[in-house]
């Protein structure tokens, strides 16, 4: 009885608030949620069993960390799927997705990637049911005051507070402006941040450029750069467009990869993506 409770105790470690430690409610919510997890990890191909687990870890009081491994996986199919182009990139994509779910398999954003490339590997009875994963974890029923889903409706000034993402990526943007001066900064996680560029803001438009570099803790290279884009009236939705630019670069490494780009893929175009608020200060 012992050793088990020890071994309780060591799987909860990683999860623990040291505070809370030894609040009842807090321990058995932690034991339920190790006992779900066992559970799908005994029997993966049970699509109830993993629903049960994501609900449950969607709800918690102090939801699950994401382990370091599984992010790395992440970070690894978010490489391939972006650069994907055929039916064979998009499956590796999700096969590596898929080992990053077998590590976290509550961790609903995988599921949402993994069901992107899925879509585009035209597997879709596959992305179907990781759509029904991704959810299962948002709350059922739940909706913002609409004091709080519209605050930009009682005025009129643009508001670039708070964090933004994609959806398919796991980077969170925060703008930083003084004066007419930008900063795009990105955070993966508890990565460090790392400055997507910058550039002018004129209320709800700006513009700027980056000279590329690596990414967070040498993840990833981010290429050189211009980039434009503004802000919608209701301070909800950035739109950005970005273009490849290697004569920005500032190292040789970062030139050559994007004059390589440009070699495989023809002339540079405009990209657009559309980033929401994930959170406001």
């Amino acid at each position: 009885m012992i050793s088990r409770l020890l071994l309780f105790f060591a799987l909860l470690a990683p999860l623990a608030i040291p505070a809370r430690a030894l609040d009842p409610a807090y321990v058995k919510e932690q034991e339920r949620f190790l006992t779900l997890l066992a559970s799908v990890n005994d029997d993966p191909d049970n699509p109830e069993l993993r629903l049960e687990l994501i609900r449950f870890a969607s709800g918690m009081t102090a939801r699950p960390k994401v382990p370091t491994e599984a992010k790395k996986f992440f970070i690894k199919a978010m490489a391939v799927h972006l650069d994907a182009v055929n039916d064979a990139d998009f499956d590796k994509a999700a096969r590596i997705y898929w080992e990053a779910i077998k590590i976290a398999p509550w961790w609903t954003q995988c599921y949402y990637n993994r069901a992107n490339a899925l879509e585009s590997a035209k597997r879709f009875e596959e992305a179907a049911e990781d759509k029904r994963f991704f959810m299962a974890g948002r709350p059922a029923g739940k909706s913002k005051p609409a004091e709080e889903a519209a605050p930009s409706k009682r005025h009129g000034t643009a508001d670039y507070r708070g964090s933004w993402g994609s959806g398919l990526d796991c980077w969170r943007y925060e703008f930083e402006i003084r004066g007419d001066d930008l900063t795009i900064s990105m955070h993966c996680w508890d990565f460090p941040k790392t400055i997507y560029g910058t550039g002018k803001v004129r209320g709800r438009r700006f513009e700027g450029s980056s000279p590329g570099g690596m990414s967070g803790m040498g993840v990833g290279t981010r290429s050189p750069i211009r980039f434009r884009g503004s802000l919608s009236a209701d301070n909800a939705v950035v739109e950005i467009s970005s273009i490849l630019a290697p004569e920005l670069a500032e190292t040789q490494g970062a030139m050559t990869a994007a004059q390589e780009q440009v070699r495989l893929f023809g002339t540079p175009a405009w990209q657009t993506q559309t980033w929401r608020h994930m959170a406001r200060d």
